[in-house]
């Protein structure tokens, strides 16, 4: 049996979007706007479709997640959330949760 280890990013950006006839254009307008973004993961299940991308450092997640942030006025996301996942002391910044 092989094992599989799953880490996550240090530090990343997450997205959680509704996903619809409507959300088409939400769904290009994310990828346009985060081409440039190391993409750790994105799965769709039931409805909904969650991206996770990944940077080395807060500095970069927070100002990626504030380049977004004007997307949360969209109906059709459900999240936005920049997050250490190596430093207790920083706190989440929820865009829209």
């Amino acid at each position: 049996m092989e094992n599989i280890s799953f880490r996550l990013p240090d530090y990343e950006v997450i997205i959680h979007i509704k996903v619809s006839e409507f959300s088409k254009h939400l769904e290009k307008e994310i990828e346009l706007l985060t081409a440039t973004y190391a993409l750790h993961d994105s799965t769709e299940n039931q409805g909904y479709k969650d991206y996770h991308w990944e940077f080395n450092n807060w500095e970069d997640a927070v100002s990626a997640g504030e380049s977004l942030k004007h997307l949360a006025k969209n109906p059709n996301l459900i999240m936005l959330k920049v997050k250490s996942n190596c430093n207790p002391v920083l706190k989440p910044i929820f865009h829209k949760a």
